[in-house]
Formats: structure tokens, sequence, C-alpha cells
């Protein structure tokens, strides 16, 4: 069973009949944030006919562009700190050993685990050289019983003792002092992408503000078109199309112990095809609490994961406080579109829509 939130008295859900395609769970536009261009700005008006150029996130939120399905796939997570400036590629521009950041980003590529760059939120004009100076290195585990550590490091090739596929243990394996509470990581690379800058910039110097030992700016970690984009680990749970009032609300949620559906992209643990039947499950039955629901039955070879270029589909098996579903998933393509700000030729990527939800055979339907 997933995780849950103490003290929260779990509710069984009426698991019966059939499932209907609605419109309500997929994702709605959220309102851009203030550092966008206004529509009543009093500046020169344009010339007729002339072309404005909308950002991915702009574009993506003007397509109604469902968000369920679209996290970052890492069942381990390796954060090293580094502060000041980064370049495009964070682990070997950023005043990180480039030698150390390269081989922690081919340890990281051939396992389900993500090594990324954090930093405090502030200004960052200059790369840091920083040498000596101790930076802060998390390790975290996203699968059913998450767990994060945090150790100090003082010179980068320490790195090189550190084993990354330590996260994918289910326990910890006892390197540093366990995290009590939440990590929020705010995407804020723009120099790989200028949304995950214009959107998670104001997002997470006010979360910073409210809770400032628990907020980190994170590089890169997928889905600039999605942004502002929100991390909480150790749970492994991504928010996107956040402005500044959503976002303080999902982590409000998730201190309480429960989710943002309307902006959950899905949990890192899980592939597409199990995030985006997992939320639907979740909106179907109006079930927010972050435990109580385990997916049990992951998609196979055929799965709509499985990377063919035509719509394709499967059975997700969910677990609901211990009446299970079944899901059907079907990947499609939603036709050409920027997938980033400076991609030089339109990308076709895939939404993974819910056809339907069902009990299982055989199994006991639980009640409200």
């Amino acid at each position: 069973m997933e995780h849950g939130a103490r003290g929260h008295t779990a509710v069984r859900p009426r698991i019966g009949g059939r499932y209907r395609r609605r419109t309500s769970w997929v994702n709605r536009r959220a309102p851009l944030p203030s550092c966008s261009i206004p529509t009543h700005h009093p500046g020169p008006i344009l010339p007729k006919g002339t072309h404005v150029s909308l950002t991915c996130a702009e574009t993506t939120r003007d397509d109604d562009e469902p968000i369920a399905g679209t996290a970052p796939m890492a069942i381990g997570w390796l954060l090293v700190e580094r502060d000041g400036a980064w370049g495009r590629d964070a682990l070997t521009e950023s005043g990180l050993d480039p030698d150390v950041g390269a081989a922690l980003a081919a340890t990281c590529k051939p396992l389900p685990v993500k090594a990324v760059v954090i930093r405090r939120p502030g200004p960052h004009a200059t790369i840091a050289d920083g040498h000596d100076e101790p930076r802060t290195v998390v390790l975290a585990h996203t699968g059913s019983q998450p767990w994060a550590e945090r150790l100090t490091i003082r010179d980068d090739r320490e790195l090189l003792e550190l084993d990354p596929g330590v996260t994918l243990r289910a326990r910890p394996p006892g390197l540093g002092e366990p995290v009590d509470g939440p990590l929020l990581l705010v995407c804020t690379h723009g120099k790989r992408d200028r949304c995950c800058a214009t959107f998670g910039r104001p997002l997470v110097d006010t979360l910073a503000a409210l809770h400032p030992e628990e907020t980190w700016e994170v590089s890169h970690i997928g889905g600039h078109r999605f942004a502002g984009n929100l991390l909480v680990l150790p749970e492994g749970l991504a928010y996107g199309g956040l402005d500044v009032a959503s976002g303080l609300g999902a982590a409000a949620s998730h201190v309480a112990g429960r989710l943002d559906l309307e902006h959950l992209r899905g949990r890192t643990a899980l592939q597409r095809a199990s995030q985006a039947a997992e939320i639907a499950v979740r909106r179907h039955y109006g079930i927010d609490r972050i435990g109580g629901m385990e997916v049990v039955a992951r998609p196979g070879a055929s799965s709509p994961d499985a990377g063919t270029n035509t719509d394709a589909s499967d059975h997700v098996t969910v677990d609901v406080e211990g009446a299970r579903v079944v899901v059907e998933v079907v990947r499609r393509a939603i036709g050409p579109r920027r997938l980033s700000c400076d991609a030089g030729e339109p990308e076709e990527p895939y939404t993974y829509e819910v056809i339907d939800i069902g009990p299982v055979a055989g199994t006991a339907r639980a009640t409200a």
C-alpha cells in the first residue's frame, strides 16, 4: 500500500459501475503569473498583422493540453547543492567540477535515477566557485515507502564515492541524516528554457518566504511547457501549470496530507500510463489523500509507455483501500507543437487518455 498521511481516517470509496470520461479530470487552464505580458499594457501598439510568438508554456495552456501522466520518471533522485548561476547543462556548467558532473550523469543514465542541481532561492548572477564550502547533497527514494537523507560535502570529488543506485533501495542506506518534512523543489532553470524562470521564479521566492527550510530551486526536471513546475520529495509528486497562488495551494495541501489533483502531473516512480491511471481514479472517486492508493499491476512491454509512434492501449490495476479497479489507458498523439521555447522544429507529444475505469472481476466492492 502506498504511503499516506498520519492522522487521516481512510474513507473507502464506492467502487462499482463503469467509468465515463469527464472533462473535469482534464487540466483546466491556470492563470498566467504576473510577470507575463499583460493584455492591458499601455505600451506601444504593434502594427496590424504583427505575429507575437507565445512561449511553450503559454501555448500549452492555450491548447488545454492534459497534464496528467506527464511527470518525469525516476524512482531515485540525487540532489547536489551548487549556488550561483547555472548553464544549460547544470551538472557540468554550474561551478560543480564538470568531470564529476559528467560522471554522475553517466552513472545515472541507465538507472531510473535523476541527478539534478539545487540551490537556495535568491540572486544568482555568476557561477560560484565555492571550493571547500559545505554543500548539501540529498538522496531520495520515491517508491511506496519514500525516504530522503541529507549529507554534507566540501569537495566535489566526494560525490564520486556515492553510488546513486542506493536511491533505488526500499530502505535508507544510513549515509546521512533523515530529512524530516517535504522538500519543495521549484524548477527555475532559465538557461534550459525561459518559461522555467518566468513561471518558477515568482513561485520559489514566495514559497521560500513561507517555507525557508523546505524550499529549493532545482535544475531541469523535464516538462518546460508545464511550467511552473514543483517537485515534492521524497514522495516524488510532480505538479505543473502553477502560478504563485496555485503553487502555495499545492504546498499547503501536501503539508495537510492531500494532493492538488488539478495540477498533479503524476508520481515520478510510475510509468506515465500508470501516472495517468492513478490520477484518473482519484478524480473519479474524489480521493485526494496522499496515501490510500497503489498501482499494483503496471503496463508491460505492449504498454502505452513502450515508445511506439502509434496509439497504444493497456490496462493498469489500482488498489483503492483494498478494492481493486482496472483502468484502460490509451496513448494518443496530440499533434506537433513546441515542447520548449528554443525548439527548432515542432515535436509530437502524447497524452494518456483514460477510456474506462471498472472493478476487477471477483474483488469486493468498497462503499463510501
